[in-house]
């Protein structure tokens, strides 16, 4: 039985189809007031039945028993009967927004090795709870089962996903069906039958390989292999050449050689390899004691951390290595940026920053002979994720300038209730820096109008602020505040001499909306029923970051379902994320 839009079950409505098999069909549902969950549909006369005990699916069974951050959550169970008299059983757990690690990849988006072990160790932690306090395996870890999700701090969190084949160690005759595993992720002995939790270190660890390569470890093409029999044959054949480890630094080699040693024997435990993640090269050997006693604590503590930072290093990856210092990155300009080319619309403004700022940038010799000087620098306004962020930053790679992100949220206790001194010392990094552009986040929290009350105890920083700002593109300095709350600025700070210039950024007009579904779903596997007009016609008042959210949803689900992305994908998607504006009549519309 195929579920269809609307339809009601165990108390959730149908919003649409991910995938389904033989016995199994997936869902995205709500429930009465509108909270998204994935359902999953057992249809139990078709379930083999070595994979039900008790009645119920061991899939259900072995999730219900699981609570850890880095294991999608089991939220509930029920039963159905239909009006044939046909049996089911129904899963649901949580429904989390963000991207498989397998599109990440595919999308060319390969990790360094500090920004892959953090993720890494997530799924290491996610799987010793499995293997030491439910005595449960995973048994199928591989790229597209690791969603790449925020929390609710905003941090990104690697989450195991898709159970499928949970269960206890088999010596030979797993319970679940096999034919579906990716053997490439696959450990030796389970090609024998045999599942370990040493199995799941293997694929967790072939798993890292392909973050920092592409490919997974001894890959082989087994597409043309006319049989699973002759796709493990391929695989084993694969593995009796020695594993390509260049480019992976040496002290780091040893993880490689641990976890994805061919004898299951071999290998080493969860909190080994969490030594040689956070103590690289300190490892003696298996059957000796590590000598980093708080290896496996030290790397949890900080896995969040490490996690966030790699899912906000995409672009840096392209444009330049970024340097962490005092809390605050500065991210080197090498040249390799898109600039401009990668910010849909806004045409208009892009040439006047071209004509205004750009240009005397670049062409010191000319601005020197006319004694022009750049503007001290600029605001950004207008509601929340309409890329102002965002433009900063290819407005710094278009300039050829260092970037330096000062972001409110996260760095308050440093800087919004600061001492001068250490307002004075950020602009002193930026100097020992430049050029450099300095773009304040929710500027409006750094110096909010000392005509308000609760500014009274910040005079003394608003008036560092004040004097740093004063002829500060005379250091190579460049000052980009965004704001959704312009008003709330000191007015001061918004004079001649300070900020210089106002730009509003408001939602996107159709035109640029039509760009942005063209950038977003540009080397993603698409189907050819996509029509980006009539996207960009139902996402009138969608912020941009609306439509980035809405088509890598769509990519989730099309992942989840393996084909390709397909035009009523995004269609779902848009239709279960309104506009994260508050009013879309309100939303002003287009640059103008």
């Amino acid at each position: 039985m195929l579920l269809k839009e609307n339809d009601i079950i165990g108390g959730y409505t149908v919003k649409y189809l991910i995938k389904a098999s033989e016995y199994a069909s997936n869902y995205r549902v709500v429930n009465r007031v509108g909270e998204s969950f994935f359902l999953k549909l057992f249809d139990m006369s078709k379930i083999p039945a070595t994979a039900v005990t008790d009645g119920m699916p061991d899939e259900i069974t072995g999730i219900s028993r699981l609570n850890h951050p880095n294991i999608i959550k089991f939220i509930g169970k029920d039963s159905y009967t239909d009006s044939d008299g046909n049996a089911y059983q129904l899963l649901i757990t949580e429904f989390l927004s963000g991207m498989l690690l397998s599109e990440m990849v595919s999308n060319g988006k390969l990790l360094a090795i500090n920004e892959a072990l953090p993720y890494y160790a997530a799924i290491l932690q996610g799987l010793d709870y499995m293997h030491t306090t439910h005595e449960l395996n995973h048994n199928d870890i591989t790229p597209r089962n690791i969603l790449l999700s925020k929390d609710g701090n905003g941090k990104v969190v690697p989450k195991i996903i898709d159970l499928g084949h949970i269960g206890e160690s088999a010596m030979g005759c797993p319970k679940f069906t096999v034919s579906d595993l990716n053997l490439l992720y696959c450990a030796p002995e389970t090609l024998s039958g045999m599942f370990k939790h040493t199995s799941d270190i293997f694929s967790a660890t072939a798993v890292l390989y392909y973050m920092l390569k592409g490919v997974a470890p001894w890959n082989v093409d087994c597409s043309n292999a006319g049989s699973f029999q002759q796709k493990k044959g391929l695989v084993r054949e694969a593995r009796k050449k020695e594993l390509d480890l260049s480019g992976i630094p040496d002290e780091y080699k040893e993880i490689f050689k641990y976890g994805l040693a061919l004898n299951p024997d071999d290998r080493v435990s969860v909190k080994d390899l969490l030594g040689m993640i956070a103590s690289p090269g300190s490892y003696k050997g298996k059957g000796s004691t590590n000598t980093n006693s708080n290896a496996s604590s030290h790397t949890s503590a900080n896995t969040n951390a490490g996690a966030s930072s790699t899912a906000q290093s995409d672009s840096q990856r392209d444009s330049g290595s970024a340097q962490q210092d005092g809390g605050v990155e500065i991210k080197r300009n090498t040249g390799g940026g898109g600039g401009f080319k990668d910010v849909a619309g806004m045409d208009k403004l892009k040439q006047e920053l071209t004509n205004r700022v750009i240009w005397i940038i670049k062409d010191k010799e000319k601005a020197e002979k006319y004694r022009i000087t750049p503007p001290n620098g600029m605001l950004l306004y207008g509601p929340p994720g309409c890329g102002k962020t965002f433009f900063a930053e290819k407005f710094a790679e278009e300039s050829g300038f260092n970037y330096m992100l000062v972001n409110g949220s996260d760095l308050g206790s440093t800087y919004i209730h600061g001492t001068q001194g250490k307002i004075a010392e950020l602009f002193k990094k930026a100097k020992a820096n430049a050029p450099i552009i300095v773009c304040f986040d929710e500027f409006d929290s750094f110096v909010p109008s000392r005509q308000s009350r609760s500014a009274e105890h910040r005079a003394e920083e608003i008036n560092e602020f004040l004097a740093q700002l004063n002829n500060c593109s005379k250091h190579g300095i460049f000052v980009i505040g965004t704001t959704n709350l312009k008003e709330m600025i000191d007015p001061a700070i918004l004079r001649k001499g300070r900020l210089d210039l106002q730009y509003e950024i408001p939602a996107p007009d159709l035109t640029t909306r039509h760009a942005m579904f063209k950038i977003h779903l540009k080397g993603r596997p698409l189907s050819e029923d996509i029509s980006i007009d009539e996207l960009a016609q139902k996402t009138e008042g969608y912020a941009s970051s609306d439509i980035a959210f809405i088509v890598n949803e769509a990519a989730m689900m099309a992942a989840l379902a393996d084909r390709k992305i397909e035009h009523q994908d995004i269609i779902n998607s848009i239709n279960c994320n309104p506009s994260s504006l508050k009013t879309n009549a309100r939303a002003k519309v287009g640059y103008k």
